[in-house]
């Protein structure tokens, strides 16, 4: 290699054996490095349906090691849902459109999720189940001892989810610029709004790839289940340490003051396999719209074990 030829046998090669041994393994960690970046594919992929407790619903761009599909249960990069007191609405329709190469992805929030029990769908459920989401998501501390119940619970009575079409309770359109293994995403919102909504802009991928947090230029323990990320630890990252790849996401940028909450999140259990990103959107009133998000997701390679 050439590379191997300058920083050992050239004129410039340091003559200290230690010296040499590292400029080496520089060397090659920056053509690893190389090499995992160009083995790194993010596409729209229309033909992946997803799998565990998401299967069907609609996803924004999958991300692929080489042949290794990274997504897994996870809804990819940029794709919607909205919450309000009741129920929690997807997407399983969409429509695609190319302006010069750069892929638009228009959402529409057809899909709502409730829950049953011994085969009996119930609203007082589903309520309860949402209203348990949302403070679950505000106790990250105890959401590894909260999640250990709910499976067993959940078999024991028999209890899962249900996806239904409703009439569409809005569009969302994601523009989706790829350069290299950077996403530049943004959200234009077409829908009406109340005061009880409340939006996630979600970017998942599969739990079983990535394993661990990063925290101040080293591995750190995942987080668990959801916890909030304050805007001065971003970019905040998630890492794949068997492909050597570092998910992150870089601080939003919303265009009216709206109320933004940054999570990032873990769940392997079960039917749920995800982790990621989401960027949570409140209006303080029904009369407030929102127009434009951007945001950025970003792959880096590196030795990270």
């Amino acid at each position: 290699m050439l590379i191997l030829q300058v920083f050992i046998g050239g004129d410039s090669a340091p003559a200290h054996g230690f010296l040499r041994r590292e400029y080496i393994y520089r060397a090659l960690s920056n053509v690893q490095a190389r090499r995992t970046m160009d083995r790194i594919r993010i596409v729209p992929g229309t033909g992946y349906s997803g799998e565990g407790i998401s299967k069907g619903l609609a996803r924004g761009l999958l991300v692929y090691y080489g042949e290794c599909h990274l997504t897994g249960e996870g809804m990819g990069i940029g794709s919607i849902a909205l919450r309000d007191h009741e129920y929690t609405y997807f997407s399983r329709s969409w429509t695609d459109s190319d302006d010069e190469g750069i892929l638009k992805r228009t959402f529409i929030l057809d899909t709502r999720m409730s829950w049953s029990i011994r085969g009996n769908k119930s609203g007082l459920l589903t309520r309860g189940i949402e209203y348990g989401i949302g403070a679950y998501m505000q106790l990250p501390w105890f959401q590894r001892l909260l999640i250990l119940p709910v499976l067993p619970l959940r078999t024991l009575l028999g209890i899962h989810p249900h996806f239904e079409t409703v009439p569409s309770r809005g569009e969302v359109t994601f523009t989706y610029r790829v350069i290299g293994s950077h996403v530049e995403v943004q959200a234009d919102f077409n829908m009406p709004f109340r005061k009880e909504d409340t939006l996630c802009l979600l970017n998942e991928l599969s739990a079983a790839w990535f394993t661990a947090g990063w925290e101040g230029e080293r591995l750190a323990s995942p987080p668990p289940g959801w916890e909030k990320v304050s805007p001065d630890q971003l970019p905040v990252s998630l890492v794949d340490p068997v492909h050597g790849i570092r998910f992150s996401l870089g601080r939003p940028s919303v265009s009216l003051p709206v109320q933004v909450t940054l999570y990032r999140g873990r769940e392997l259990n079960g039917d749920h396999c995800w982790t990621g990103f989401c960027i949570q959107l409140k209006t303080p009133d029904d009369s407030q719209e929102f127009s434009v998000v951007q945001y950025s997701i970003g792959f880096t390679t590196g030795a990270y074990s």
